[in-house]
């Protein structure tokens, strides 16, 4: 029961996700697809009635234990900003597909995975009494590699609070060491229960609580901002008035911005938001406005702006934080004189 409890719960955070109607990476939609398909497998698996059935539902099951691993790795790049190059995802993504196709040769000739699997009926379900092949190896390399290369990238931004959250790392650690802790467990203590389904379950959903909330945060929303992003700055903030992110051109506009904190609280000394920016959004919070507003150009030596100040919705609507957008309206403004004169 608890194996379809699992597989009924990341389907419906599927479904969540095809459904948000806003850009969360495709490595999260692969990541949740991979859980739910191979929750299907361990149902399936307890189900089965022989032993057949139960390598069939087994094959479906390893789904989890080659894709999700990487994919939280590729999740955990996005989030601290690396990028990796089409090539090394290519590559790194092939491997993985390689190990499964020998996970696929499990009940046949070929003893690649399983050397032998014998089939039992216990208390708790199905399970198999298995004898591992040498690709097995290959797969707990892989998984504990991928655990290790997500690890190492979250403690070296765990302190890099201008670029990713402190909070959004600390709940990817967790994630990182929980996915490869529960398979140890299982695998020391040669428990006849997969805990698997369950730790990816939370996993996942622990995952989307940050992954959601950069979505909401994000300047490249195309939902919220069009094709803007290149020549206009936006700044966005929680309903807290904590600093959630900008674009490159805000950063040039305010370049104290590259040193404030993610999901922080603005900081009170000095810089240019400071004295052009901060007094207004507080005010525009303040009298609890529903509808963006515009407020007055102001100079910044030989620089005339201009910006507004909206609120930022979710899908459905629910106001979920803040913007200002900045405008270079130098060149505009000079022309109008010029035509005036």
């Amino acid at each position: 029961m608890i194996y379809l409890i699992c597989f009924l719960v990341v389907l419906a955070m599927l479904l969540y996700l095809i459904g948000y109607g806003r850009s969360i990476g495709i490595w999260t939609v692969v990541l949740t697809s991979s859980i739910a398909i191979g929750n299907g497998g361990y149902y399936a698996l307890a189900t089965s009635s022989n032993l057949q059935e139960a390598l069939l539902a087994n094959k479906i099951a390893y789904v989890i234990g080659v894709f999700a691993p990487i994919t939280i790795f590729f999740s955990i790049c996005n989030l601290c900003r690396i990028t990796l190059s089409k090539r090394v995802s290519t590559i790194l993504f092939s491997i993985q597909i390689l190990i499964y196709l020998s996970v696929c040769t499990m009940g046949t000739k070929y003893t690649f995975f399983y050397k032998d699997a014998i089939f039992h009926e216990g208390s708790t379900g199905v399970y198999l009494e298995k004898t591992y092949g040498p690709m097995h190896t290959v797969y707990l390399l892989a998984l504990l590699g991928y655990t290790a290369a997500g690890l190492f990238v979250s403690l070296y931004f765990i302190n890099k609070r201008t670029i990713v959250s402190r909070i959004n790392i600390d709940m990817f650690i967790f994630v990182d060491i929980l996915s490869v802790g529960v398979y140890l467990i299982e695998r020391l203590l040669h428990l006849n229960i997969e805990l698997m389904p369950v730790s990816f379950t939370l996993s996942i959903g622990l995952m989307l609580i940050p992954l959601t909330k950069l979505s909401i945060y994000s300047v490249n929303n195309i939902n919220i901002f069009a094709d803007e992003l290149q020549k206009t700055a936006y700044i966005l903030f929680s309903k807290k008035l904590k600093y959630m992110g900008s674009n490159e051109k805000a950063e040039e506009y305010f370049p104290e911005l590259k040193n404030w904190e993610l999901e922080e609280k603005i900081p009170g000394s000095g810089g240019r938001f400071n004295t052009f920016l901060r007094q207004p959004l507080n005010e525009f919070v303040k009298e609890g406005n529903q509808e963006k507003i515009n407020g007055k150009p102001y100079r910044y030596k030989d620089q005339i702006c201009t910006y507004e100040i909206g609120i930022l919705r979710k899908a459905s609507k629910k106001n979920c934080g803040y913007y200002i957008k900045i405008s270079d309206v130098t060149d505009m403004i000079n022309e109008n004189l010029l035509a005036e004169q």
